[in-house]
């Protein structure tokens, strides 16, 4: 399978980043903000920045792979103290393989952020030729990679990163709800060109082996929604599986989808709690550094 479209978890995925999955997206949005937000918070990304700055002539360049709806800018603009810089300047390329998506994400670059180039395709198709980038960056952006592309994709985000510069995946557990919920609608509803969400544990071993300096850890969190909000859970639940043809009510009554699900129901507070687990991934000349920028939110440290 690969990201032309022969993969049915890709297809379905690209159809949900379009205009007719907007509603869909903003439902999941309403939980998911937060992924963004502690990514946001986690490091001093201002400070960060900076040094890149010094380092950087004539100014930092960046790529953002399958940026999405340009949720993690948007973050770093609001919580992580870069919408007032005036010492940074940033030129912030973006790749995806929705033109949908590349509009969304060039209308969050405000600030330092100043838009640069588009590449309409997905990370295994690019293939730099002279541009090399400063950072990039892929959060919560690669799940619809299939696990036997993953080495393409990490050869492709090494091929465009310069040799000093910092790269940085955010990508969720196997252990997360996000992808522990995908794996059992794939068990019940899906066959044939179906494919597993790749995971942060998968990255982190292609990474190894290809990177001198690499350096993670994760953050746990939760999700959560009021239980008497069916409609925000549907349509949050639907956009975790790209596919909005299955109710909640036939979630709940799938064995597999089901058990899980009600496992997520705190009756004592009336709410939905999504647990989910987060690998902070860096590699490049700059990682070896990173923790210097660390906010020291107690992750745990791997």
């Amino acid at each position: 399978m690969n990201g032309d479209g022969q993969s049915d978890t890709f297809s379905r995925s690209c159809r949900h980043w379009s205009e007719d999955g907007q509603a869909g997206m903003a439902a999941f949005y309403r939980l998911a903000s937060i992924d963004y937000r502690l990514l946001a918070e986690e490091l001093d990304w201002l400070r960060l920045f900076r040094e890149l700055a010094r380092r950087c002539e004539p100014g930092i360049r960046l790529l953002d792979v399958a940026c999405g709806s340009g949720r993690f800018p948007a973050a770093l603009l609001d919580h992580g103290g870069l919408r007032t810089s005036r010492d940074v300047s940033v030129k912030y390329s973006l790749l995806d393989p929705s033109e949908f998506s590349l509009r969304s994400a060039r209308r969050q670059l405000t600030g330092p952020f100043e838009p640069s180039e588009e590449h309409l395709c997905t990370i295994q198709q690019f293939a730099p030729e002279t541009s090399r980038y400063d950072v990039v960056w892929a959060t919560h952006a690669l799940y619809c990679v299939p696990p036997s592309e993953l080495v393409l994709a990490a050869d492709s985000m090494l091929s465009a990163l310069e040799a000093s510069g910092l790269g940085f995946i955010a990508h969720a557990s196997r252990r997360s709800h996000y992808v522990r919920f995908h794996d059992l609608y794939l068990q019940g509803r899906q066959s044939g060109h179906a494919e597993p969400f790749s995971t942060g544990e998968q990255l982190i071993d292609v990474l190894q082996a290809k990177v001198g300096t690499l350096r993670y850890w994760s953050i746990d969190y939760e999700g959560r929604l009021d239980l008497d909000d069916r409609d925000t859970a549907e349509r949050y639940l639907q956009r975790c599986l790209f596919d909005d043809t299955i109710s909640l009510d036939e979630m709940l009554a799938d064995r597999r989808m089901g058990d899980h699900l009600r496992g997520c129901i705190d009756h004592g507070s009336g709410t939905w709690r999504f647990p989910q687990t987060v690998w902070l991934i860096f590699f490049g000349e700059l990682a070896e550094g990173i923790d210097d920028f660390r906010r020291g939110r107690g992750p745990q440290d791997r």
